[in-house]
């Protein structure tokens, strides 16, 4: 009886026509492409079945009937089983990638390996590049092996050699191609490289029950924020250049002094990172600023461990911090003297308790929401009062809340030349780049919630803790 190798593949035109050349000198070979067709074929006990390259899922009824081996040509090496392999090499960073040919059984990449033919992941490669590579390397290892594969006994499996733990499925694909808003961008890229396709749009982000895919086609127009280029870091750092060239002396809230000087305020509303990012810039141009920190805040937390190695990398900068006391966290609708001074000495041993020093001054926070501009005496529990009547009197004041000059712009008062200023910044308004303020709330926002995603992930794989995800 003649020999007969069913190759159940995808491959035409040359492709095909080199695959069938292995064994057309040797045995009848039948080209088959789906279920249909192999349950057309009337396997004898002569015939050998070989799949290269093919997504069908051949029914244990054929596999049982079968009297020599099937093989299947698996375009991946052992360590990536189960579907979309290439995808998920370049996504994990495989270092080498190549072609398995194992036993057929009726469960998808488990039987024994007896060939593997490998080649190591070049920086440019892409899915698409590794899967081509391993095609090739497949038809050569064929080619290699030859009529081997159409004898009765089925080749030895290979000594040390097993199938990884971790077999995809589609799910995992489409899974990893949904993207969310708190995706870091090292992931991000990643995922770019390893699942999307130059012919499908596979990342998708899900919105408010809509679905959005990534568009490559169509080029990205920047939006024009020169608008709001002078509330960038070189911006802040010409402002303080400024009032040093005007030989301004940058002073702390108490200071005495009739000379020449500002005191330099940041209410921390919003952001300690970019907080932390401005001392540094201050303390590189040689000055001073005093940084007023509210324990209430709703969008960082001073109990935090790395709030407050920012907040003492700020005062081990040179700089001072205060109290910012937030009206609206306490429901009172309006302050006595002694509800306020409870309220300040409770918050001042708060501070004093997280961040180990003493605190000497404070500021309100949204004054003008509540009667807080009442109490405008110089010093109140013992803290210098950043509204107080005097530094309104004696102070020509400027400042950039909600992200714009809510009365002159900063470098006009500067020129100016007063002799006493009070300038106050909010560092959540300045960024590396021009942006909307709006936009600058976003960008705090999600650099806050990533990090706190990241940690929470980081802590899952340091407890060797499954984070379930699908």
């Amino acid at each position: 009886m003649n020999k007969t190798i069913v190759l159940l593949t995808p491959l035409t035109g040359a492709q095909l026509e080199r695959l069938v050349a292995i064994f057309s000198d040797d045995a009848r070979v039948v080209v088959a492409q789906s279920t249909a067709d192999l349950m057309a074929i009337d396997f004898d006990s002569e015939t050998t079945l070989l799949s290269f390259g093919s997504g069908v899922i051949v029914c244990d009824t054929i596999l049982t009937g079968l009297s020599k081996p099937a093989y299947n040509l698996h375009a991946a090496s052992p360590q990536f089983p189960g579907r979309d392999p290439h995808h998920h090499a370049i996504y994990r960073g495989a270092e080498n990638y190549g072609v398995t040919l194992h036993i057929m059984t009726d469960k998808v990449d488990a039987g024994s390996i007896v060939a593997v033919k490998t080649f190591p992941i070049g920086r440019g490669d892409t899915p698409a590049s590794i899967l081509a590579r391993a095609n090739e390397a497949g038809m050569a290892l064929l080619e290699r092996l030859g009529t081997r594969l159409l004898e009765a006994e089925q080749l030895p499996q290979l000594e040390g050699v097993s199938w990884g733990t971790r077999k995809t499925s589609r799910t995992d694909l489409l899974h990893l191609c949904n993207i969310t808003p708190l995706i870091g961008e090292d992931d991000f890229t990643r995922r770019c490289q390893a699942f999307d396709n130059p012919d499908y749009d596979n990342l998708a982000l899900r919105l408010h029950g809509q679905t959005f895919r990534i568009d490559k086609a169509t080029p990205f127009v920047e939006i024009d924020n020169a608008a709001f280029s002078e509330f960038t870091e070189s911006a802040y750092r010409k402002l303080l250049q400024q009032l040093k060239s005007e030989k301004y002396r940058f002073a702390f809230y108490g200071d005495k002094g009739d000379d020449r000087h500002v005191i330099w305020r940041h209410d921390i509303d919003i952001s300690v990172h970019r907080a932390a990012r401005l001392a540094q810039i201050e303390a590189d141009e040689g000055v001073v600023a005093t940084y007023f920190v509210n324990p209430h805040c709703e969008f960082y937390n001073v109990m935090e461990p790395k709030i407050g190695e920012f907040l003492h990398t700020i005062r081990e900068l040179g700089h001072d911090i205060g109290l910012h006391l937030d009206a609206d966290a306490y429901p009172t609708a309006h302050w006595t003297r002694q509800a306020l001074e409870q309220a300040i000495e409770r918050e001042k041993i708060l501070l004093k308790t997280i961040l180990g020093y003493e605190i000497y001054a404070m500021s309100w926070h949204n004054p003008d929401l509540s009667n807080l501009l009442d109490f405008d005496e110089d010093e109140i529990c013992g803290l210098v009062n950043a509204y107080s009547a005097r530094l309104k009197r004696d102070y020509v004041y400027c400042s950039d809340s909600n992200g714009y000059w809510r009365y002159q712009p900063m470098d006009e008062v500067i020129r100016q030349g007063h002799k006493r200023l009070h300038l106050l910044t909010h560092p959540a308004w300045w960024t590396p780049e021009p942006l909307a303020p709006s936009d600058r709330i976003d960008r705090a926002l999600m650099g806050r919630a990533r990090k706190i995603r990241h940690a929470y992930d980081e802590l899952l794989k340091k407890g060797n803790r499954k984070n379930v995800s699908k």
